[in-house]
This record gives C-alpha cells, sequence and structure tokens, in this order.
C-alpha cells in the first residue's frame, strides 16, 4: 500500500511538474522525436528485437529474440499460474479460519495487484508480455525521445551561434561598450541638471542629443560633446589586393553595425533609470541602483556574439558544425559522442572578434553643459561602485586597464622571487602553460584535450623531421666517404664523409630510442587522447544495449513479483520500477554527462594553468630548478591534463549508474569498463618497446673486443 501511495505521488507531481518545466515539451514531442527513421538507436533496436520496436501489439516478422522471449513468457506464466493459484488457496483457507477475507496486513489492493501481475505475464501475439512492452516502451520511446530532444536542442543552441561554455569579452569590446554607456550617461546626467536649472524658464543650453544611427552615433548639443561611437567603413584587405575575388565581408559588416544599434539602444536605456535612481537616492533616499558594471559586460558579450555568429556564417556551409546539426538531426543522440571536438570548437571567439570593437571617442565638455555638479555626482557615484562590483567574469578573462577588477589585481609573475626573478620557474611555466588551440589572444580559457592533441602533433612532426634530417644526413655522409673526393681526402688529411658517418653511427642508439620515446608520446597524445571521448561514449552505447536487453528479459520477473506484492511491502517489485526509470533516463544522462565532462574539462585545464605557476614556485621557493626538474615539472603538467581527460569523459558512461544509485538501485554492471584501460594499453606497448630497441645492446665498439656492448 506504501508502495502504491508513492507511485501516486511520484506520478501526480510529474503530471503537475511537466508544464511548468517543459512548456513546448510533451508526450507527443518525445514520442515524434523518437520516431525517426533514421535514428541509429532506433534501428539497433530493430535490428535486435524486430519490428515489436515499431508495432508492439501487431505481430511481425518473427525474430530469434522474440521467439525465445514466446517461449520464456510461456514458462514463467505456467510457473505463475501455479503459485497464484496455491497462494489464492492458501489465503482463502486462512481468511476462512480468520473469519475475515484478507488476513493482517492485506487489503483489497492485494487481487488486484497480484492479477495485474498475472495478466502482464502472459505473451501478446508478437511472444512479447505486456511488462516486457513497458520496457521497451520505456527504452524506445521515452529513452530515446527525451535523449532526441536535448541533442537537437544541443544543435540548435551551437547553429544559433551559442558556445559549449561562456567565452569571455575582449577587452576593447568591454572599453567600446563602457565608453558607449558613459557616453549616454553624460546625456541624461548633464540633461537632469539642464531641466532643473531652466524649469521655470526657457533653456538657452541646448540639451545633449543622441544623432545618427546604423552603427554610427554622437551624442552632443553643438557645443559640448558627450561622446561618439562607430563602426568604421570595411576597407579592402590584403587578400583582395592579392586575389581578383574580393572575400564578402558585407554580411559581418552588417552585423556589426546591428550589434551596436543594439548595444546603443541598450545601454541608453540603462543610463537614463541610473541617473533616475541616482536622483531617487540623493533626494527622496529610495530606489536601487542597478549595477553598472553587469550591466556593460553583458551588453559587450551581446555584441560579441552576434558578431562571431557573423563571422562563423562566412564558411558555415562548408564546415563541420553545420554537418553536425545535419547528422544529429538525422541520427539521433547517438552519434553525439563522435561530434566532440566540434562541440568543444563550435563558435569560438578569434582575434578578428575582439578586431571588430567599435571605435569610440570620450566626452568633450569644453562647451556649455551648465554648472556639471550633477555630472561628476554621477561619475563619481559610477566609479565607486565599479570598485565595488559583484559582477564575476568567466573564468579565464584578461582584464583590461578601465575594468573595475584591474584595482584589485595582482601581478600573476609576484610568485616569482629568489634568485633574479627564478628565470628557470618563469621558463617552465611559459612552456607548460602556453595556450595551445587557443585563437584568441584576449582568451585564457584553454582546452587540455584539444592543446594535448596539438602538441602531440608536434611531437610526431618533429620526431618525424628529426628522423628524416638524420637519415639524409647518414646518406649525404656515405655518398662523401665512398666517393673520390672522400678517398682522397683520406690520404691526404681526413676524410670528412667518414668522421660524419662514425660519429652519428655511434650516436645512433640514443637517438633511435630517443625516435621511439617521442612517437610512443606523440602517438599517445595525438591519437588515444583525442579519442577518449568517443571511447567513453561507446562503453555507454554498450551498457545502454545492455540494460535494454537486461530489462525486456528481467520484465516477466517483475511482473511476477507482484504476486503477493502488498504483503511484502512491494521489496520485490520496487527495483524493477527504478530499473524502469533507468530505462527512461539512461540515454538522456548520457547526453548530458557528454556536456557535463566537456565543460568540466575546460574549467580544469584553465584552472590548472592559472595555479601551476603558483604551485611551481611555492614547491621550488627554497631550490633551483635545473633542467632535470624543468622536464619533471612538465611532466607532472601533462599528467595531470590527459589524467583529468580521461577520468572526466568516464562521466559518459558514469552518470547514469550515480543517478540510478542515487535512488536506490543498483548500477549496471560496466561489461565495457576497461575499454579505455585497453586502448592505452596499446600505445603504452608501444612506448615500452623503445627499451628493447635491437641494436641498443649489442653496438660493437671500435676499439674494442667483439664480445663488449659498446655503451659505456
Amino acid at each position: 500500500m506504501k508502495l502504491l501511495k508513492k507511485i501516486q505521488a511520484a506520478a501526480l507531481l510529474c503530471a503537475a511538474s511537466c508544464p511548468a518545466f517543459a512548456e513546448s515539451v510533451d508526450y507527443q514531442t518525445i514520442s515524434d522525436a523518437a520516431q525517426r527513421s533514421g535514428d541509429l538507436s532506433r534501428q539497433a533496436l530493430v535490428m535486435i528485437f524486430g519490428d515489436v520496436v515499431i508495432s508492439p501489439f501487431q505481430p511481425g516478422q518473427p525474430t530469434l529474440i522474440g521467439s525465445l522471449f514466446a517461449l520464456l513468457n510461456g514458462v514463467l506464466c505456467t510457473v505463475a499460474l501455479v503459485w497464484f493459484l496455491i497462494v489464492t488457496l492458501k489465503t482463502l483457507f486462512k481468511g476462512g479460519q480468520d473469519g475475515k477475507v484478507f488476513s493482517a496486513g492485506r487489503t483489497m489492493l492485494h487481487p488486484v495487484m497480484s492479477f495485474a501481475g498475472f495478466i502482464t505475464l502472459i505473451p501478446t501475439s508478437s511472444g512479447w508480455s505486456l511488462s516486457q512492452l513497458v520496457m521497451l516502451w520505456a527504452a524506445s520511446t521515452m529513452g530515446i525521445g527525451s535523449a532526441n530532444v536535448l541533442t537537437d536542442k544541443s544543435a540548435d543552441m551551437i547553429s544559433s551561434g551559442m558556445s559549449l561554455v561562456v567565452q569571455p569579452t575582449a577587452p576593447s569590446t568591454r572599453s567600446a561598450a563602457r565608453a558607449v554607456f558613459e557616453m549616454n550617461l553624460c546625456k541624461y546626467a548633464t540633461n537632469s541638471e539642464l531641466t532643473s536649472l531652466y524649469q521655470d524658464g526657457q533653456a538657452r543650453t541646448s540639451m545633449m542629443v543622441t544623432k545618427g544611427g546604423n552603427g554610427d552615433y554622437t551624442t552632443g548639443n553643438g557645443s559640448a560633446l558627450c561622446g561618439s561611437a562607430a563602426i568604421p567603413e570595411p576597407s579592402a584587405g590584403v587578400m583582395d589586393e592579392l586575389f581578383s575575388t574580393p572575400v564578402n565581408t558585407d554580411s559581418v559588416t552588417a552585423a556589426e553595425r546591428s550589434a551596436l544599434d543594439t548595444m546603443q539602444s541598450t545601454l541608453d536605456t540603462a543610463a537614463q533609470a541610473y541617473v533616475e535612481a541616482y536622483l531617487s537616492r540623493r533626494d527622496q533616499d529610495t530606489g536601487t541602483m542597478a549595477d553598472a558594471e553587469t550591466v556593460i559586460q553583458q551588453a559587450a558579450a551581446a555584441y560579441e556574439t552576434t558578431v562571431n555568429s557573423a563571422l562563423n556564417q562566412l564558411n558555415y556551409k562548408d564546415s563541420q558544425q553545420s554537418q553536425l546539426t545535419t547528422q544529429l538531426k538525422t541520427y539521433g543522440w547517438l552519434a553525439l559522442g563522435a561530434w566532440y571536438n566540434t562541440f568543444a570548437t563550435a563558435n569560438s571567439k578569434t582575434n578578428a572578434v575582439a578586431n571588430a570593437a567599435p571605435v569610440t571617442s570620450g566626452p568633450g565638455l569644453h562647451g556649455e553643459t551648465g554648472t556639471g555638479d550633477l555630472y561628476h555626482q554621477v561619475f563619481t557615484a559610477y566609479r565607486a561602485q565599479m570598485q565595488n562590483s559583484p559582477y564575476t567574469a568567466p573564468l579565464g578573462s584578461q582584464v583590461a586597464k578601465d575594468d573595475a577588477a584591474v584595482l584589485n589585481a595582482t601581478d600573476p609573475d609576484a610568485v616569482f622571487v629568489g634568485l633574479f626573478k627564478s628565470p628557470m620557474q618563469r621558463i617552465t611555466t611559459a612552456i607548460a602553460t602556453r595556450e595551445f588551440g587557443t585563437e584568441a589572444d584576449f582568451s585564457h580559457q584553454v582546452n587540455p584535450l584539444i592543446k594535448m592533441q596539438m602538441i602531440g602533433d608536434y611531437t610526431l612532426g618533429g620526431a618525424e623531421a628529426a628522423m628524416v634530417t638524420y637519415t639524409l644526413t647518414l646518406a649525404a655522409a656515405s655518398t662523401m666517404d665512398n666517393s673520390v673526393m672522400g678517398k682522397i681526402g683520406g690520404l691526404l688529411l681526413v676524410n670528412p664523409g667518414a668522421v660524419v658517418k662514425d660519429v652519428l653511427t655511434e650516436l645512433s642508439p640514443p637517438f633511435y630510442f630517443l625516435m621511439l620515446l617521442l612517437f610512443a608520446v606523440g602517438f599517445s597524445l595525438a591519437v588515444f587522447l583525442p579519442a577518449v571521448p568517443f571511447l567513453y561514449w561507446m562503453v555507454g552505447v554498450f551498457n545502454w544495449l545492455v540494460s535494454v536487453m537486461v530489462g525486456c528479459a528481467a520484465g516477466p520477473m517483475w511482473s511476477a513479483t507482484h504476486l503477493g506484492a502488498e504483503e511484502d511491502k512491494g521489496s520485490r517489485s520496487a527495483y524493477g520500477y527504478i530499473f524502469l526509470i533507468d530505462m527512461m533516463l539512461r540515454p538522456s544522462l548520457m547526453v548530458l554527462g557528454f556536456f557535463f565532462a566537456s565543460v568540466a574539462v575546460m574549467a580544469g585545464g584553465t584552472l590548472l594553468n592559472l595555479l601551476f605557476g603558483s604551485a611551481l614556485a611555492n614547491a621550488n621557493a627554497d631550490s633551483i630548478i635545473g633542467l632535470v626538474k624543468m622536464v619533471g615539472w612538465l611532466l607532472i603538467y601533462a599528467r595531470i591534463a590527459t589524467f583529468g581527460v580521461t577520468r572526466v569523459f568516464g562521466l559518459q558512461a558514469t552518470l547514469a549508474d550515480y543517478v540510478i544509485v542515487f535512488l536506490g538501485g543498483a548500477g549496471m554492471a560496466g561489461i565495457m569498463g576497461g575499454l579505455v584501460d585497453d586502448v592505452k594499453g596499446v600505445f603504452a606497448a608501444a612506448g615500452g618497446g623503445s627499451r628493447r630497441v635491437p641494436g641498443l645492446n649489442n653496438v660493437p665498439n671500435r676499439d674494442g673486443l667483439p664480445t663488449e656492448d659498446g655503451v659505456k
């Protein structure tokens, strides 16, 4: 009875909260998202279970799984019938002895639950029982549909210009937004004072007016100027001069002008409200002044979002970002794990965004502006508020000289003290925290996966170049040694070709050892690490397939647990309801795990870059860093980055288990849990093989005995 009350309360809560949480999502939306013919997860279920996924209550083409389920359901139905009769007769006999229909602990719901459990055991025309069809519906409709809704939403947001994380704004854009706000603040402060001065007569000094539009604004009264903001006319670039076909940037220019129009409108309204709130606080001690820094930062972010979206649209049709949206809406949520790199770099800001900031000018109040007292009062309050602004910028933001945060900022190099301000610590930190993969100089956000991948690419490229250089040099030396000039040089003085050849031959064992080591490291960083998101995604996919099969196989047993369920308070059947929730939520939780891991990796990588210098300086405050210690700390940095990536992306496979355990169930046995470690072992074996380089222990010593190894 308690179990039924809990189920009823949960159903009522879900029914009441669904419209509040998702006004545009209902069962029909989820069902439509699940019934796409190209959805990979739906196709996989059809391949495994047959047409019962599409039409559960209609007999279709027989499948192996369906035939086995029909036999299993028949056996379980027979066993359940015997159990049902035994329990019923026992209950009737006991009730006759006690003189009442229901014994202690039972109500009239007991036969209803038992009958429902028995009915859901009976096979349908497709061979599946009702309980199995409920499990299959939970997976094929609710699970796939809800995950597709989340995936479609993320793809649409990426297409609209949104990025995976909140990106910092360029200092130039923030300075322009601050100048526009101060221009409007000057206008309303001056006009308010002029209004109060001449409220009983006709004003001789003209009011401040903002003139212009379409990305070009000037605020003044003909005598004094509060400022201006404009988008400069685009000039012919270098690419236009080199090629006859110019690059069409009209859309970007139009976006810049439209963004400036929006910025001017937003900050004009904010400045007017700010001056009115100040007067209310000064004269009546009422009202609340909005935080100007927050308004300025939000206006700058909105400007850059519009411009960045226009920049990305220049080559959008030919980019992977457009393919991402198309494929995800065709293949469904199951294809999400193959597109991490595109999600991570989609709509990332570049230096072009910073270069697209409006050109502004400050106030020139040398003309007629009234007394200027209110102007100075408002700006004094404005600057005082900026020093105590609660606004928090995204992690990795670069502080500009006119930011409020610059007043409390500290020099990051202040941690390096001691002998000549610790040059080796500076070099080590500079090498480790170099922002590979970040295309915007104004952003300190770092994605450790992309950074380590680029380091791996550079490592492989450097190792390949060194191998080619070594081989060509050895070939040239051998050619010179065997040439006529080499023979003559050997007779007269010395054969330079033979000298170079002998030196290179002697250095070959450590050289090949180093090359193989670099190849192993580069191979691991450039190939294995970028594949980690996909590897863990496939782990989650296999676990999902297994959970669907387990749920369908356990469905009849779940029905059987309802026979006499009320007597034991439903403890045996409760796990079935939790597993039903698992079937509905696991795909959606995998999608959330993908995005949780993606943003957590970015945050962790950025924090690692920001804190590494301080950790290095504190750990070596009383010691001197040499070349060996520098290499050691670089390895520590690389290990933290790679280990963090491999662990965090495990959320794709483990988040669903964490949630189900939280609800009171048991986590799935991860049959693919060792996949990532096994793949990692393949690359580790390549590095271990570098210690067994042929010839390393058997290089003959030219002056020694043949039994000597040549390594001293």
